[in-house]
């Protein structure tokens, strides 16, 4: 096809038959968990699977034109790992990596780079695990490790202003917990970080909790711990790490309830914001010092401020008390703290472990809950714009979904793979994970399958806009050619990739699927749906009849609603065309995510069950 025939089918592109189901807004039935404990929507061109979101409050100023990054992760989340969203809840790249945390955009050496933890998270609420770094292709560009064989945890990795990796280290020590009511050889988990060179891994500079703290100076105790060194004390409990423009930090303590200044050069404390020695005068009649149990302190206005997510509880056991974002103001020369905003939820959450407070670019304030499977996106002076849900809120705290930390971006995604094509009956259903730049999807036909300089055999068919993370292109009835393809075109009509051609037979009873990562020769294959239901209706014979009266009600209902010719191709038309409470099936009908039969119902699977560490903060 000729680039002015590509310029044509931007321009005359048809209107767009969406595949993704989501969001919902104001659903009881996703709060109250009918829709499943983590309500995921299915495509037909690939086996990902994307959350579907569920807006409690919602409001266009959070469409900023960024993506929100969440790492998703619980007993019910089947493929952990990090996970990208479009500025209208749409999927747009994910990838199972295993247990991921802190899924976060930095820019280094003038890139950006998509950086997240994936490791070992069991380890009592701590981690043994890697740092990745990957580029714009969805590529490791670079890998992060803790230096001289210590492990690197999961709740900080921080790229900081002289381009160096900041995280956070749990390695067991021994030392004398005498003064805690321990025995004078114990043991303890000591709060450490790191500072690294990226590209080398040398250690740059370190520094150890156990070194500048007492035992007495938190407010967890021992709590059967730190007899044995199986059984260390986790008597500090550090979470996050900044570094200012002067090469000082900025450490959070869980236990100890404080915020501390450390110098870069010697590692002394400069001073501590909160808990039992606090250094600063409160100017908001304590509502800056007492915050408790909190997480993820960033430094902001050139070191005369800090943001923070304030837990003020604890865990199992412990109060629980609502859970605040924080924005203060600091005079280090008066030594005086003032509230400068305070960001709570009209829905109050108490997020007993986690957490994350980011400062976007258009000026809002976004609050992650951690332990709770939710954001909330504030203006600066905290009117709550945007509140959203992926996960039912009658579970929250339960561990079945959950995000570390939620952030939001701006992203380029151009992977080198290509497009994902699914040919049934008379419908195209493509998708590209990662890609960001499509606007358009162009299909395309020809009689024999050609080679890549035959154009004068391709024709083109139809064009649609993309919307979503999958499209559904009506392939035209009067469509003869028996291969098919789809082009991805950017905003300005260039071509950024192209699917397979596939081999199409509108009688087939087969899904044609064209893979975009894999090799040519084997991008092309092909499901026995008859097979399929078959294995299914072996599986849950009464759930498929449930499914198939539901069937017949839509049917009898279509039948009344438009003439025959509406629906003459069939295809694969979603089985819930709702958006929240409307939807007519009967209570807890649908427990789980879905997926495609037969190219027109989808019947649910049961969630997946996996293991979450005891802590997990």
């Amino acid at each position: 096809m000729r680039l002015r025939d590509l310029w044509f089918a931007v321009a005359t592109a048809f209107t767009l038959v969406q595949a993704d189901r989501g969001p919902y807004f104001q659903s009881s039935r996703f709060e109250d968990g009918d829709l499943g404990q983590l309500p995921t929507e299915t495509y037909r061109s690939t086996a990902l699977m994307g959350p579907i979101l569920n807006y409690v409050k919602s409001n266009p100023q959070c469409k900023d034109g960024q993506y929100t990054l969440i790492a998703p992760r619980g007993m019910v989340v089947r493929d952990p790992g990090p996970t990208i969203i479009d500025q209208d809840s749409h999927l747009v790249w994910t990838k199972h990596y295993g247990q991921t945390y802190n899924a976060n955009v930095y820019r280094y050496k003038g890139q950006d780079y998509l950086t997240f933890w994936v490791g070992n998270d069991g380890i009592v609420g701590h981690g043994d695990g890697t740092y990745y770094m990957l580029d714009s292709a969805y590529e490791e560009a670079y890998t992060v490790r803790g230096a001289n064989g210590l492990p690197a945890d999961l709740h900080e990795f921080h790229i900081t202003g002289d381009e160096t990796a900041i995280f956070t280290v749990y390695d067991v020590v021994p030392a004398d917990l005498r003064s805690g009511g321990g025995p004078e050889k114990g043991w303890i988990w000591d709060g450490t970080f790191q500072e690294v060179d990226i590209e080398t891994g040398q250690l740059l500079f370190q520094w150890r909790a156990s070194e500048h703290f007492n035992l007495t100076d938190g407010y967890r105790g021992r709590e059967g711990t730190g007899d044995s060194q199986d059984r260390p004390w986790d008597f500090f409990h550090i979470n996050s790490v900044d570094k200012d423009a002067t090469g000082n930090f900025l450490v959070s303590s869980r236990y100890m309830s404080c915020l501390t200044y450390i110098d870069g050069r010697i590692g002394k404390i400069i001073w501590r914001l909160g808990g039992k020695h606090n250094d600063f005068q409160d100017l908001s009649a304590g509502a800056a010092t007492n915050f408790t149990w909190q997480h993820h302190a960033r430094f902001r206005d050139n070191g005369s401020a800090i943001t923070l997510f304030d837990n003020a509880s604890r865990g199992e056991g412990a109060p629980s008390l609502t859970s605040r974002g924080l924005y203060l103001d600091l005079d280090t020369q008066q030594m005086t703290v003032r509230v400068r905003h305070e960001y709570w939820n009209p829905h109050p959450i108490s997020s007993q472990s986690q957490g994350s407070v980011q400062l976007l670019d258009s000026g809002n304030i976004l609050l992650g809950y951690g332990a709770n499977a939710a954001w909330t996106e504030y203006t600066i002076a905290g009117e709550v714009l945007c509140h959203v849900h992926f996960g039912p809120q009658s579970a929250f705290g339960a561990g079945n979904v959950l995000s570390y930390r939620v952030f939001k971006h701006a992203w380029t995604g151009r992977p080198r793979t290509n497009p994902d094509l699914a040919l049934y009956r008379y419908e195209a259903a493509v998708s590209w994970n990662g890609a960001t730049e499509v606007a358009t999807w162009v299909l395309e036909a020809s009689d024999t399958q050609p080679d890549d300089d035959d154009e004068e055999s391709i024709t083109f068919l139809t064009a649609v806009p993309k919307s979503g993370f999958e499209t559904i292109i009506p392939i035209p009835a009067q469509t003869s050619q028996v291969y098919l393809r789809v082009l991805g075109l950017n905003a300005t009509g260039q071509i950024l990739g192209a699917t397979a051609w596939l081999q199409w037979d509108p009688a087939a009873d087969e899904v044609a699927l064209g893979r975009g990562d894999s090799d040519a020769d084997d991008a092309a294959s092909s499901i026995d749906v008859r097979a399929f239901l078959f294995f299914a209706v072996g599986f849950s014979s009464a759930f498929v009849l449930a499914v198939c009266a539901w069937f017949v009600r839509r049917r009898v209902a279509a039948r009344a609603a438009g003439p025959e010719g509406n629906r003459e191709r069939g295809g694969w038309r979603p089985v819930d065309e709702f958006n929240g409470d409307e939807h007519d099936l009967s209570e807890g009908e649908f427990e789980g995510v879905e997926f495609s039969l037969l190219g027109n119902e989808r019947l649910s699977r049961s969630t997946f069950s996996g293991e979450l560490d005891d802590d997990g903060d």
